[in-house]
C-alpha cells in the first residue's frame, strides 16, 4: 500500500483513502520526508461529499486599456466549480446573492437568494499599471455556519471575496472537513466603506490568525504574501504562494518547493488564482503529492488567464494535462539553502 504525503496543521488523519486490499477509515499522515504517496479511490457514505466551496458569486465589471469594458460572472466559487465540473469532481456550495443576480444559467451550483439583499459586485480596472485597481460595490450578507450544507467533506475551500466567510463559519468548516484549503484573500481583504477600494491587512491583525493551525493549506498570491510572515506561518500550516509566470512556491515547516508555470498568453488574469486553487484541490483529491497537485493548479491557472471571464476547458486541453505535467521539473530547495536565505533576511 502506498501512502499519501500532505502538509497539515494539527490534523493527523488523511482523507478517506482505500486501496484494492484494505479499507481503512483512519490513517496517520506519514512524515513528509518519506516521499511516499498513495493512489486514491473514494470510499463514500451517503452523507459525505468530495468538496465544500464557501464564498459568494458576484457581478464583475472589467475595464481594459482602450476603453473596452466586459461584464461577467465573478466570484471565486464560479471559477472553482467550473474546474471541478471539468474534472468530474462533486461539490457543495454555500453562497448568497440577491434577486438581481444575472447569471443563473451559467452556474451548476445555485446560491441562496436573499430578497432583501443585492448581489456582491466588483469593478476591476486594468488601465492603471501592472496591478489592477479593485473596487467593491454592493456586498451581500455574510455566510453563517448554519448556511453550510449538513454533510461531511473531504475538502473544505474557504474562498470569500468580500469578508463573507466569518471566523465562526471557517471554524465550522474545520469541524466538517478532513482538510481545509483557504485563499488568504478571504481572511485579509478590506473594503473602504466610502470609496469601495479593496485593500489588504496583515494576517496577524485578523481574528483568523489563531486559526491557522486548524487549516491545512493557505494559498496567497505574490502581493498577498507580503501581508504574512511566511517563516512563522509555515510552522502553523502549509503555505502556497502563486507567482504568475514564475510558477508557485510551497512552504511547509521543513521543506520548500519551486513549481514552474506553464506557458500562457495572458488576456485576463481574473480568476487565475481561483482556477489554480481548484486544480490544486482536485489534485489533492486524486491523491497526488502536494507538489504535483500544485503543478496541476498551475496548469489550470495558465489556461484561465488566456480567456476573459469563466474559462472553457476543451477536451484536448484536459487530455494534454498529464503529458504536459510529466514534462515539468519541480525543484526542491535544499534545507541548507533555505537556512542561508533566512539568515540573509
Amino acid at each position: 500500500m502506498v501512502e499519501v504525503v500532505t502538509c497539515v496543521g494539527k490534523h493527523t488523519e488523511a482523507l478517506l483513502w482505500v486501496d484494492e486490499v484494505a479499507h481503512k477509515e483512519k490513517q496517520k499522515v506519514p512524515d513528509l520526508k518519506q516521499g511516499k504517496y498513495m493512489r486514491r479511490h473514494s470510499l463514500r457514505k451517503r452523507d459525505q461529499c468530495a468538496a465544500l466551496v464557501v464564498g459568494h458569486y458576484c457581478h464583475d465589471e472589467l475595464i481594459f486599456n482602450g476603453g473596452k469594458i466586459a461584464y461577467s460572472l465573478g466570484g471565486s466559487v464560479s471559477y472553482i466549480t467550473n474546474v471541478f465540473g471539468a474534472v468530474g469532481m462533486e461539490c457543495k456550495v454555500a453562497s448568497k446573492v440577491g434577486p438581481d443576480f444575472l447569471y443563473h444559467s451559467q452556474i451548476s451550483h445555485p446560491p441562496e437568494i436573499l430578497e432583501d439583499q443585492q448581489t456582491t459586485e466588483f469593478f476591476a480596472d486594468f488601465t492603471q499599471g501592472d496591478e489592477r485597481v479593485l473596487k467593491a460595490g454592493n456586498i451581500c450578507a455574510p455566510i453563517e455556519p448554519l448556511d453550510i450544507p449538513d454533510m461531511q467533506y473531504e475538502l473544505g475551500l474557504a474562498v470569500g471575496i468580500a469578508g463573507e466567510v466569518l471566523p465562526e463559519t471557517l471554524q465550522h468548516m474545520v469541524s466538517v472537513s478532513r482538510y481545509v484549503v483557504v485563499d488568504i484573500q478571504a481572511l485579509i481583504r478590506t473594503i473602504d466603506p466610502e470609496t469601495g477600494l479593496v485593500g489588504l491587512r496583515n494576517i496577524k491583525d485578523t481574528p483568523y490568525y489563531d486559526m491557522l493551525e486548524d487549516i491545512s493549506f493557505l494559498k496567497a498570491a505574490r502581493n498577498e504574501a507580503l501581508y504574512i510572515d511566511i517563516e512563522k506561518v509555515r510552522k502553523k500550516t502549509c503555505v502556497i504562494v502563486t507567482e504568475g509566470k514564475n510558477g508557485s512556491r510551497i512552504y511547509s515547516a521543513d521543506r520548500e518547493f519551486r513549481v514552474p508555470a506553464f506557458p500562457a498568453i495572458e488576456v485576463d488574469p481574473t480568476g487565475a488564482g481561483d482556477s489554480f486553487l481548484a486544480g490544486f484541490s482536485a489534485g489533492l483529491y486524486q491523491g497526488l503529492p502536494v507538489e504535483q497537485a500544485v503543478l496541476m493548479g498551475n496548469y489550470f491557472g495558465g489556461l484561465a488567464v488566456s480567456q476573459v471571464g469563466i474559462p472553457n476547458f476543451t477536451h484536448t486541453q484536459l487530455q494534454a494535462m498529464e503529458e504536459d505535467r510529466a514534462s515539468v521539473q519541480i525543484e526542491q530547495i535544499p534545507l541548507e539553502k533555505c537556512d542561508e536565505r533566512l539568515s540573509d533576511q
